[in-house]
C-alpha cells in the first residue's frame, strides 16, 4: 500500500491510476490545477468574504462549492492537449485563506505555515510590497481581506460567464459575499505558423521552465543539463483536515501584477540603442537581444545562452544551465529568469555540494494574463500596437503552488528578485518583478559578450510591474471541502 509520502516522493504516473487504487484515491481527492495548469484561455477568480457568518453556515457553503470542484484526476483524464482530446468543460477550484479557516472556527484546523497564517498584507516588509492602502481600489485596498477564492476556467467565454452567474446566483442569500472578480484572459502569439503559445503582455513566452511532476510529461523532455523533474512533495502537503490517508493540498499564492507595457518597450528600445545603435532593417535581430538580456530568453522562449543553436524551436529548449556563462557575458546575472531560476549559479557562486540551493525555492507557477488582448499582426507572431502599447489595465494574475510560502515564494522574492547582491554583489534587483531597492539597484551594467567583446554599458531599467493586490491561500482536499462540518 502506497502512503501519501510514497506518492509525493517521485514523479506521478497518473495514467496508472486505473490499476493503482492508492494513486487513484490521491488523484480523486486532490484539486485540479496543482499538478498541471488548467490550460483554458478564459478564467475568473471570485474572492469571497464570510464576514458575519456562523461556522456551520461557512461549512455549508464550502460543501456545495466542493461538490462542484474539479479533481486532478478529472482534469488529467479529460484534456484537450492529450488523448482522447476531450473538452473537459469548466474547471472549478476552491481556496481558503487563513481568514477562511478562522471563519470555520472549531470545524477546521488552520494549516501551520506561519506566513500563511499572517496573510500577504502582513508580510509586506518581507516582500517590499506597497501598503494595502496603495493596492488597486476595487476590492483590494478597501474592505475585508478575502476568506476564499473560487477559480473558474473555460475554453469558451460564454460558458465561463454562465459558470460565474451560477456561482453568484447560488451564493446570494448564503451570507457569503463576492468582494471582487479578477478575470483572466490568456494572451497568445504564434512563433511558428499554427502553433499558438501563451505569452505575457511584454511579449515573451511564459511558463516554459515549469517544474514537472507527471511522468507522462517528463518522458519527452531532454534532461542532459537541467532536470525538470521535481518531487511533488515540494509543492503538495498533507491536508491537516483531510478525510483520508492520502488527502493532500498545497499552499497557493495569488498576486495581481499590472504591466506598463509602453514604458517597458521604450526602455528596451533605449537599451538596444545603447548596445547596438539606432534601429535599422539590418540590425533588427541584433536589437532583439536587448530585450532578451532583460528577460533571459528571446520572445519566442529561446534562452539567450543558446542563441543561434535552437532559435524558433517548438517547444523552446529548457535543458540548459548557466555553467557556460559563468561571468554573465551572455545572460546577465540580473536577467529575470536568472534571478528567479539560477540553474547552478547558487551552487557555483557559494561553493555548495549540490543544487538544492538552486532548486528548493522553485514554485509551480500557474498564472494567466489579464486585460484586453494586444492586437497581433497578420502572422500573429508580433503585436501591432507599436507606440500605442497599454500603460496599465493589463498584466499577469500570478499564481503559484508550493509546500512552504516563506521558503519558496517569499525567499524567491526577497533573497533573489529584490536582492541587489544576488547572485553577486552589485548585480541589481530583478528588472521585471524586483521591488524596493535604491535607484542604484536599477542601474545595471549590460555586458554584450556575443559580438561586441564584452562591451559594458550602464543603463537603468525602472520598474514596469506594479503589485495591485493578493493573498495567501491553501487548496484543500476534496474530502475536506465536501465533508467539512459533517460528523
Amino acid at each position: 500500500m502506497a502512503s501519501l509520502k510514497d506518492i509525493l516522493a517521485t514523479s506521478i504516473p497518473w495514467t496508472q491510476s486505473a490499476t493503482d487504487p492508492d494513486l487513484g484515491s490521491f488523484l480523486h481527492d486532490l484539486q485540479a490545477h496543482i499538478l498541471k495548469h488548467h490550460g483554458r484561455k478564459h478564467a475568473a477568480h471570485l474572492f469571497l468574504s464570510f464576514a458575519g457568518m456562523a461556522p456551520a453556515a461557512v461549512a455549508g457553503v464550502l460543501r456545495v462549492l466542493g461538490s462542484r470542484t474539479t479533481s486532478a484526476h478529472e482534469q488529467l483524464s479529460r484534456s484537450l492537449s492529450a488523448p482522447p482530446f476531450l473538452d473537459g468543460g469548466t474547471v472549478t477550484c476552491v481556496f481558503l485563506s487563513a481568514g477562511g479557516y478562522r471563519a470555520l472556527g472549531p470545524l477546521a484546523r488552520l494549516p501551520d505555515d506561519e506566513a500563511f497564517g499572517a496573510g500577504m498584507a502582513a508580510r509586506r516588509e518581507v516582500l517590499s510590497d506597497p501598503p494595502r492602502s496603495d493596492w488597486s481600489s476595487v476590492g483590494w485596498a478597501e474592505g475585508p481581506a478575502p476568506d476564499a477564492m473560487v477559480l473558474l476556467a473555460d475554453k469558451y467565454p460564454k460558458r465561463l460567464d454562465d459558470a460565474i452567474m451560477a456561482v453568484e446566483g447560488w451564493l446570494n442569500g448564503t451570507g457569503a459575499r463576492v468582494l471582487v472578480i479578477e478575470r483572466g484572459n490568456q494572451q497568445h502569439k504564434q512563433f511558428q505558423p499554427g502553433k499558438e503559445v501563451g505569452v505575457e503582455h511584454f511579449g515573451y513566452m511564459d511558463g516554459r521552465s515549469q517544474p514537472l511532476f507527471l511522468k507522462e510529461e517528463l518522458n519527452p523532455e531532454p534532461k542532459v543539463n537541467w532536470d525538470p523533474s521535481f518531487e511533488p512533495r515540494r509543492y503538495i502537503v498533507a491536508d491537516p483536515n483531510g478525510r483520508g490517508p492520502r488527502a493532500a493540498g498545497a499552499y497557493f499564492v495569488f498576486r495581481k501584477l499590472e504591466q506598463d507595457v509602453r514604458g517597458f518597450k521604450r526602455a528596451e528600445s533605449a537599451l538596444a540603442d545603447a548596445l547596438f545603435g539606432p534601429a535599422t532593417a539590418a540590425n533588427k535581430e541584433l536589437r532583439e537581444r536587448a530585450g532578451a538580456m532583460v528577460v533571459g530568453r528571446f520572445e519566442d522562449g529561446t534562452p539567450i545562452t543558446l542563441e543561434g543553436e535552437a532559435k524558433k524551436a517548438v517547444p523552446p529548449p529548457n535543458d540548459f544551465t548557466f555553467a557556460a556563462d559563468a561571468q554573465g557575458l551572455r545572460c546577465p546575472f540580473h536577467a529575470h529568469i536568472r534571478k528567479t531560476n539560477p540553474r547552478g549559479d547558487v551552487r557555483r557562486e557559494f561553493k555548495l555540494e549540490d543544487d538544492e540551493g538552486d532548486r528548493h525555492p522553485i514554485m509551480a507557477r500557474r498564472g494567466i494574463t489579464y486585460g484586453e488582448d494586444r492586437p497581433l499582426n497578420a502572422a500573429k507572431d508580433d503585436f501591432d500596437d507599436d507606440g500605442h502599447e497599454p500603460t496599465g489595465d493589463v498584466g499577469l494574475l500570478f499564481m503559484a503552488y508550493m509546500a512552504d510560502i516563506a521558503g519558496q515564494f517569499e525567499f524567491t522574492q526577497k533573497m533573489w528578485a529584490n536582492n541587489e547582491d544576488f547572485v553577486r554583489g552589485g548585480t541589481g534587483i530583478d528588472p521585471v518583478i524586483g521591488q524596493g531597492g535604491t535607484a542604484g539597484a536599477r542601474d545595471y551594467k549590460w555586458l554584450d559578450g556575443h559580438t561586441h567583446g564584452a562591451q559594458v554599458k550602464q543603463a537603468s531599467f525602472a520598474s514596469f510591474v506594479r503589485m495591485l493586490g493578493g493573498e495567501y491561500f491553501f487548496a484543500p482536499s476534496l474530502s475536506f471541502l465536501r465533508g467539512v462540518g459533517l460528523t
